[in-house]
């Protein structure tokens, strides 16, 4: 394997495990959605906090359409609380998932 088949092996290694740790994080955002539904707004700083981190990761490895969710979910956080808001963000924590496993499944990874 010369060096640029190497370099693109990491490069996808890395694309994977970075789908895989946002799965994760998937579930860790609809516990603090939870959170914020039963009161927490602290739960608002850290939807913000941990989509911002998707986004930017997201943004870096190449895979736009995860980043532009996250971006979603980070300003509607941003934005404030309310029932509304809470639908709002969970109706974009759920194209979020859903994009993050569309990517997934392109690139085989379970």
């Amino acid at each position: 394997m010369n060096e640029d088949e190497q370099l693109q092996r990491q490069i996808a290694d890395i694309g994977t495990r970075y789908l895989k740790r946002t799965v994760g994080e998937i579930e860790q955002l609809r516990s603090y959605l939870q959170s914020l539904r039963e009161g927490s707004h602290d739960a608002l700083r850290s939807l913000a906090s941990m989509a911002h981190k998707i986004h930017g990761s997201g943004a870096m490895f190449g895979f736009d359409r995860v980043s532009e969710r996250a971006y979603e979910i980070e300003q509607l956080a941003r934005q404030g609380s309310g029932e509304d808001a809470c639908e709002r963000l969970g109706a974009a924590v759920d194209a979020l998932a859903d994009e993050v496993r569309r990517q997934a499944h392109a690139r085989g990874v379970q």
